[in-house]
């Protein structure tokens, strides 16, 4: 699981330079995005709603979580198929992300999706002044990202380890903030004790790890992976008296 939050780390702060400027919503589960085979709704990682693109993590796994089975292997491929298809069928790009994957060819991949994002907003019937407003933005996020690519292509290793520790101090940055609101808040007390990479308890959903937080004070947004493999967003205010810190 550590090599696996590392390396989400990692792509998460590649994400945030690739989207600067962008609105980017966490844990997306759209009312269209539902799986016909169980009736449930499943989940984007990422979503860039001004330019219709979305990202999907793949390779999390849970503490003390074994080898998959046949069939549990199937279902997923299945769920991922079902997934980019339903967001094909409504006009939106996703990128699939392996966390275990070559990061140079997931980079690869996330371009094609920008350049298709590209070209179906050039051909859309969008107001003119809505183009003349993200084809640009779009454009500079195909830059920073073929710039991204250049570097890791370098020394994958090395740069990883560098987008790592930037997004660690990115969330410190964000944790300090949350600790300010708290001096005139007394709702956002609860911020003064929660960070990313802190191991929690939820009173419904177990243990986990907190790996984001989005925000400040009372109405922040707290990410917490939890060892069942599954990624839940709660507001910080309403956390207070339903988990535990556990170091």
């Amino acid at each position: 699981m550590m090599q696996n939050y590392f390396a989400l780390n990692a792509w998460r702060e590649a994400l945030a330079r690739i989207f600067e400027g962008f609105a980017e919503q966490d844990n997306v589960s759209p009312t269209w995005l539902v799986n016909p085979s169980t009736n449930r709704r499943l989940k984007l990682d990422k979503f860039y709603p001004e330019i219709s693109v979305a990202v999907r993590f793949k390779g999390l796994t849970a503490k003390g979580q074994g080898r998959k089975s046949d069939l549990e292997i199937l279902e997923e491929e299945a769920r991922e198929r079902t997934r980019a298809e339903l967001c094909r069928q409504h006009g939106v790009h996703l990128a699939t992300i392996d966390l275990n994957e070559d990061p140079v060819k997931q980079l690869e991949g996330l371009l094609g999706v920008l350049a298709r994002a590209s070209r179906s907003l050039a051909q859309s019937d969008q107001p003119a002044e809505e183009k003349a407003r993200w084809m640009p933005a779009l454009a500079a996020a195909r830059s920073r990202a073929e710039q991204l690519r250049s570097r890791l292509a370098k020394d994958p290793e090395q740069m990883l380890e560098t987008l790592a520790a930037a997004w660690r101090d990115r969330e410190a940055n964000l944790a300090l903030q949350l600790r300010a609101a708290s001096a005139s808040s007394p709702e956002a007390a609860v911020a003064l004790v929660l960070k990313p990479g802190q191991r929690v308890r939820h009173v419904r959903f177990g243990e986990g790890v907190i790996t984001h937080i989005q925000g400040e004070g009372p109405e922040a947004m707290v990410a917490i992976l939890f060892d069942a493999a599954d990624e839940r967003t709660f507001r910080a205010d309403l956390l207070a008296d339903k988990i535990e810190v556990l170091e």
